[in-house]
């Protein structure tokens, strides 16, 4: 049965369904068989016809059990510039020269680490269950969830990067946050679904992404959570938005959440752009060249979860604990970019355009028969 809307009790619409996506994409493993036999779930998207509010109704948190093999880095000059421009933005804006700063499901803590070093006078604390513990200077991480944690009274910021689109119920989440730290600012980022409907970007839809935020809805759900929203961006190249916002317990509720028709309208409209987008990759993947997916955190796996078997040769990331590893349900092997010498005539997807510069540079140096596509 799909699930209510969980911004406000709305019934919704299902489009979008999967009816086996692996739970976790960010987890490889060491045998294609592991791999194949990886844990699996049904996805549905449901978009409430009351608010237009967008959310996996079939989602089950009790399979979501984040440990340390989960491994969502991404290794680009291109990403690591987008870090720095981010931590200096908000460097500057909150005056980060003392006090606490909370990187809340922080990963391996790569971003809240470099935040540290921009800002030497604050703490920084990381907060992730699939972390290594670890205290270095001014920066720290603490294995553990925001529910069970307390903020030092000198809290200065707390950073929500790709957090909120994992909680199967966010206002409470939220709710529950705010209450612990009443007088600090937020910073909170997500997925932009306004893009992903754009581009027919189907490898989006995952199951660990429980939540899909457009700019009025994700303004809503704070709202709805207690926060006063004071600026909202969209970011990385229109992939993403952020949204700052304050702990404001007597703001009353938004009395309308969003626009349901046009979110339900950019929904279905999308319905044929991945139609043609799924048609096109399966036909570049049949062509004479070796097909190849660069890429394989989410959108990676998930495509290859999604098209059928033998027609992938092999994935590429640049991050090296998953080379010779096997993404989820497909069994596809994950290689380094130097695999492409190897292996003759090759069409290479790139699966994010952001990096289809940086990546075509890398893949020059490599001197291959290579074919650069983005989608």
């Amino acid at each position: 049965m799909v699930k209510i809307c969980p911004i406000c009790g709305g019934s919704p619409e299902v489009s979008v369904r999967r009816e086996s996506l692996p739970v976790f994409n960010n987890i490889t493993y060491l045998t294609r068989d592991a791999a194949r036999n990886a844990t699996v779930g049904i996805f549905a998207l449901a978009t409430c016809r009351s608010c237009g509010f967008s959310y996996n109704g079939n989602f089950e948190p009790d399979l979501m059990a984040y440990d340390s093999s989960y491994d969502n880095r991404v290794e680009s000059a291109v990403f690591e510039t987008y870090y720095e421009e981010l931590i200096y933005s908000l460097h500057r804006r909150f005056e980060l020269d003392g006090g606490a700063v909370y990187d809340i499901g922080c990963g391996n803590g790569e971003f809240l680490k470099a935040l540290c070093k921009t800002a030497p006078d604050v703490s920084g604390v990381g907060i992730d269950p699939s972390c290594h513990p670890i205290e270095d200077g001014n920066f720290r991480l603490t294995k553990g969830t925001a529910e069970n944690m307390s903020f030092l009274p000198d809290t200065r910021l707390v950073i929500l990067r790709h957090v909120l689109e994992h909680i199967d119920d966010p206002v409470r989440f939220l709710t529950s946050l705010r209450e612990a730290v009443p007088d600090a600012p937020f910073f909170i980022e997500v997925p932009d679904f306004t893009w992903i409907l754009a581009n027919g970007a189907f490898w989006d839809f995952t199951y660990e992404h429980c939540n899909y935020f457009t700019l009025p809805t994700l303004r809503s759900t704070l709202e709805t959570a207690g926060f006063l929203v004071v600026d909202q961006q969209r970011s990385f190249g229109d992939q993403y938005q952020w949204a700052i916002c304050h702990p404001d317990a007597h703001r009353p509720p938004p009395t309308q959440v969003g626009n349901a028709d046009f979110e339900l309208a950019a929904v279905q409209a999308y319905m044929a752009i991945e139609a043609d987008q799924l048609t096109t990759i399966s036909e570049l993947a049949e062509g004479p060249d070796r097909f190849v997916l660069w890429g394989m955190s989410g959108k990676g796996t998930i495509l290859a979860s999604l098209l059928p078997e033998g027609l992938i040769s092999g994935g590429i990331d640049m991050n090296r604990a998953k080379q010779g590893r096997y993404a989820a349900t497909s069994g596809l092997q994950i290689h380094s970019p130097d695999w492409l010498k190897g292996i003759g005539n090759s069409t290479v997807l790139v699966m994010n355009p952001n990096y289809a510069a940086e990546i075509g540079s890398l893949i020059e140096q490599l001197g291959t028969h290579t074919k650069l596509i983005t989608v």
